[in-house]
């Protein structure tokens, strides 16, 4: 009888074992062409696959093989069919067509499950240790969703989740099935119609198939099913597979329980062999048990050793006998001196520099393509992090599976983010203004920023008005056309992007409009479809990330898209609330390109269907992986599953180790690769080496350090330089030739023109025409010239940023200004009453500058009554002057003159800043200094207010000083008048000559006088960029 024929009798049941390469889905193919042959149709023949990928992959083979038109797909996953299944079901009782509720979905209904559970406080039961406070926490909502999955994998419902927990002494379970009631409730509603996560789909379509006396004739004429990597399956996909069998389709479960790797799902390796054997006993047959040997060598003798090590050390899972022939001779493994590379380093930066030259090397001097090469983590943390670093040393990566999600994605969070504030027509304060206008929507960086600021404060005085930058700023967003007035290049890019940000306020509000319209008005008038596409053709991180950006729009777009045909009509509103809510990626549809020119970086669940030439194993650390941290300990998902699929008989049994997982997934990274295995890992005194990295190389090798450079031509130009600087002898021609052909090919580097401190200066024409003009000095900015001219040219022109320090400063000297009474209480409202135009990180700095400004103002208001006691009076405060001295105009204000009796006067400078001066520094203080200078050239003569009958020209000027009043208690610092010094008068005038010069740039330079003050955060601190040595130094 051929197959065609097949009876409920004659029904077969197939495992098929086979370690890694040893022709699994060969043997699936071959027995489909086979069933073809024999006669039956390819619709009666059902082959799945265990991921997307794979599914894709082997139905290409089944195609080719075939070389004939086919109704539909040849290789499917058992999500997919059961979907059809569904759909079935849905066109017969006209019900709605069947849609997946992604991953991410189901996080934010148990977020909105549980949130409405706190609100309510109605959660009872929980043990002590579980707290509304642990119960808003994300890896709460993670272990309940895996628990909810358990259940249904299993086919358990609330009130039997209920029941287990009060059998088996589990009040976490107890109240959880509270939680997974409310959960059903909601997927359930009427607005979650037709609508199944993953599970709930395969266990639906089980039970509809099992109701019907008749099958669809679609599912009703399949007479042979074929599975792949059948050690994957879980419960409900078994439940589905046993339904299927039910009337009679042969079954054939192809597999390695060693590689399993979907634990975390409730996959059992056991699956395959329970399956079968569950199947076979339903209608009185035998499983045949086959046991596949590869044929030919598949891999390195020298890998096939590291596979022989590891699958000893795996429970057999009622197979083993696959493993026959993994073992190779000894003598061949030892010939084979490049199948396994393992490595122990001291810095993680050397393990990545020698991982990403070893691909390279592969690439450039093996000829192995790029997208033959593999590098597999155990997280996708990790993957994350080793892109960005093999990207940075010119590896070409590609992350396999989802990224985060798109509110997190940076190319998809800002669209979301404008979009979220246009929809809810929101008042734009200064901390959102500034968000917006430094995204890349708009592109200002912080330079910008802090002169878009500074064209709004001068627009505003000019007018006037009173308004800090920050309202200014906040106020851009009232109407378009608000930034026309300032004309610089921050100006034009603002005014651009306030255009494009109305247009898409008009989109908001329309009705008519969806939220596709609205995200493709932010987006397209952006510019940042080509700018990011450029930037995405290199190999670099920025190409990385670039192409990061890229793909979260595209997903953002398909999201928003299915939302607007899934709900005609519906407010835009409800999408972007739904997208920022979400905090798990969403499931991608993206096909498998595999012929990406890119290393594929992976966790072992990705390699499910996939053979690489080269697979690297980096990061072997104990902890890491392994990962031996039971699972799921809050709420027992793992002793739940254990429980119910067999493997423990009391929810109180000592759980397995996690230990054999974590090999089945090292078994699958090993068994993936055919040519090259690099292992390695990071030795230092905060981790631990990973026990695999003994277990494949038979010993830990010594630690190591790596200096070799990259194996690129920016790298060889690095090194290029470093040598040419270094040498001394004839070589050094040699390596000038090297760079020079480097430079002619345009590599970046190589060019003595790019090269740090070689560039010439932009120009060197002097800053001011000492024969024509006069250069003005600023009494506060002549210290910082002295000090550093290069500090003092980088902040008088656009280098400098204005501190929280000085703002509290400025208001407490307005305090001292305005203050009409010597009381800390009248002081303090001057300074609170200005107190809101300040910008506080967080509360506790607000607090803390606070208590600042209160000491400040009490050592004032002490110093003013000991002022007082000595009959002294104030003749001006915040007086501006102006004099000429040669070619300087000094400009300046002093804070306050005080007269004595004795008719003395004296200059005060009031700091509140943080720094002590010495009483020899405030004698050598260039500021005061000048205010004496400005005092004998007469620049405050007709300022000041002399008292009743005093005449001015009996006035004395006695020094000036210092009053210090951030300390414990004020402090005075006083220089000497130079009326009675004839030398300090004339080491000022001189200082003034030699800053005029200098700030001229006579001398066509500005000297950076380098020392502690660079990078001091309590004096300059700002120039520590230039402190940075160049790629070629050789010290």
């Amino acid at each position: 009888m051929s197959l065609s024929q097949g009876s409920f009798e004659r029904m077969r049941v197939t495992t098929v074992f086979a370690s890694p390469g040893a022709g699994k889905t060969t043997q699936v193919k071959s027995r489909f062409e086979t069933a073809i042959a024999e006669g039956l149709s390819v619709d009666q023949v059902l082959v799945l696959a265990a991921s997307r990928e794979a599914a894709n992959a082997l139905r290409d083979e089944l195609a080719l093989s075939l070389q004939q038109a086919t109704p539909g797909s040849l290789a499917r996953t058992i999500t997919s069919f059961a979907f059809a299944i569904m759909r079935a079901k849905a066109i017969s009782t006209g019900s709605p067509l069947p849609e997946l509720i992604s991953g991410s979905e189901q996080d934010r209904i148990l977020a909105e499950v549980i949130g409405v559970v706190l609100e309510k406080q109605s959660g009872t039961g929980w043990p002590k240790h579980i707290t509304a406070q642990v119960m808003g926490l994300n890896g709460f909502r993670a272990e309940l969703r895996d628990l909810i999955t358990a259940a249904l994998e299993h086919g358990v419902n609330p009130n039997a989740l209920r029941e287990l927990g009060v059998t088996h002494k589990r009040p976490e379970w107890v109240a959880s099935a509270d939680l997974f009631e409310q959960y059903l409730a909601v997927v359930s509603g009427a607005d979650y119609e037709s609508r199944y996560d993953t599970t709930m789909l395969l266990r639906e379509a089980a039970d509809w198939l099992n109701a019907l006396a008749e099958w669809p004739a679609a599912i009703a004429d399949i007479k042979l099913i074929l599975v792949d990597d059948a050690q994957e399956l879980t419960p409900a996909a078994s439940n589905l597979l046993q339904t299927l069998c039910s009337r009679g389709a042969n079954l054939v479960l192809v597999g390695d329980p060693d590689a399993s790797t979907l634990g975390f799902r409730a996959a059992d390796p056991r699956a395959m062999s329970n399956l079968a054997q569950a199947i076979a006993k339903l209608h009185g047959v035998v499983v045949e048990e086959i046991f596949l040997q590869p044929e030919h060598a598949i891999r390195t003798p020298a890998i096939s050793k590291v596979l022989a090590k590891v699958s000893s050390q795996i429970d057999t899972a009622r197979a083993g006998r696959q493993r026959k022939g993994l073992n190779p001779r000894q003598a061949l493994v030892d010939a084979d001196n490049q199948g396994l590379e393992g490595h122990v380093f001291n810095q993680p930066q050397a393990e990545v520099a020698w991982l990403a030259r070893r691909l390279r090397e592969l690439h450039l001097y093996n000829g192995i393509a790029w997208n033959q090469m593999a590098v597999v983590a155990r997280s996708r943390g990790q993957l994350d992090q080793l892109a960005v670093d093999l990207a940075h040393e010119s590896v070409p990566v590609d992350v396999a599976g989802s990224q985060s999600a798109l509110r997190d994605e940076f190319g998809s969070r800002i669209l979301l983010r404008v979009a979220d504030v246009l929809l809810s027509a929101r008042q734009v304060d200064a901390a959102l203004a500034v968000e917006l206008l430094t995204s890349p929507l708009c592109g200002l960086d912080s330079l910008g920023l802090r002169r878009l600021r500074r064209g709004l404060r001068r627009e505003e005085l000019l007018a006037d008005g009173t308004r800090n930058s920050d309202e200014l700023i906040a106020a851009l967003f009232d109407a378009a056309g608000s930034v026309v007035t300032i004309k610089s290049q921050e100006g034009k890019k603002v005014d651009r992007f306030l255009k494009n940000y109305f247009a898409g306020a008009v989109i908001a509000g329309d009705k008519t409009q969806s939220i596709e319209d609205l995200l493709w008005q932010i987006w397209d008038s952006s510019g940042l479809a080509k700018q990011w596409q450029e930037l995405s053709r290199g190999v670099g991180e920025v190409a990385l990330q670039a192409n990061r950006n890229l793909d979260s729009v595209v997903a953002l777009f398909a999201a928003a898209n299915r939302y607007a045909e899934r709900n005609p009509g519906a407010d835009p509103r409800v999408f972007v609330d739904q997208q920022l809510a979400l905090g798990l990626p969403e499931d991608t549809l993206a096909l498998n390109d595999t012929q990406k020119q890119s290393v594929l970086l992976l966790t072992p669940s990705g390699l499910i269907g996939r053979r690489f030439s080269v697979v690297a194993i980096p990061q072997l650390i104990e902890g890491v992986w392994p990962n031996l941290r039971p699972r799921s300990s809050l709420l027992g998902a793992t002793t739940f599953d254990g429980l119910m699929s067999g493997r423990i008989q009391d929810a109180t049994q000592t759980q397995r180790s996690e230990l054999p997982d974590e090999l089945r997934m090292l078994h699958k990274a090993v068994g993936a690769a055919s040519e090259r295995l690099l292992v390695s890992a990071t030795s230092s005194e905060d981790n631990q080496i990973s026990q695999f990295i003994g277990l494949m190389l038979g010993e830990i090798p010594e630690s190591t350090n790596y200096e070799s450079g990259a194996l690129t031509l920016r790298g060889m130009a690095g090194s290029l330089r470093r040598k040419l600087v270094q040498s001394t002898g004839p070589e050094s021609d040699t390596y000038a030739l090297g760079l020079a052909r480097l430079a002619s090919a345009g590599v970046a580097g190589a060019h003595p023109d790019s090269w740090y401190g070689l560039l010439p200066l932009s120009t060197i024409e002097p800053l001011a025409d000492l024969e024509n003009e006069d250069v003005v000095i600023r009494p506060s900015q002549l210290e910082n010239f002295v000090k550093c001219p290069l500090h003092w040219f980088l902040n008088a022109h656009g280098g400098g940023d204005k501190t929280f320090s000085a703002n509290l400063g400025s208001l407490v000297h307005k305090a001292l200004e305005l203050g009409a009474e010597v009381n800390e209480e009248s002081l303090w409202k001057l300074v609170e009453s200005k107190w809101h135009t300040l910008n506080f990180e967080s509360d506790w700095l607000e607090q803390a500058g606070e208590r600042k400004a209160k000491k400040m103002i009490g050592n004032m208001v002490q110093y003013l009554r000991k002022f007082e006691a000595d009959g002294a009076q104030v003749i001006g405060r915040e007086v501006s002057f102006e004099f000429k001295l040669n070619q300087a105009l000094v400009r300046g204000q002093v804070d306050r003159l005080e007269l004595y009796p004795d008719g003395r006067v004296m200059i005060v400078d009031l700091k509140t800043g943080s720094k002590a001066f010495t009483a020899e520094e405030a004698r050598e203080n260039p500021q005061l200094g000048l205010y004496q200078l400005a005092f004998d050239n007469g620049a405050f003569e007709t300022l000041l207010q002399w008292p009743a009958g005093f005449n001015p020209k009996d006035a004395k000027l006695a020094g000036a000083k210092l009053l210090l009043v951030s300390g414990d208690k004020p402090t005075e610092r006083e220089q000497d008048s130079i009326d009675d010094n004839s030398v300090a008068r004339n080491n000022f005038e001189n200082m003034i000559a030699a800053a005029t010069r200098g700030m001229a740039m006579e001398e066509h330079v500005f000297v950076a006088q380098v020392g502690s003050h660079c990078t001091n955060e309590n004096e300059f601190g700002s120039c520590k960029i230039h402190l940075t040595k160049a790629v070629s130094y050789a010290g």
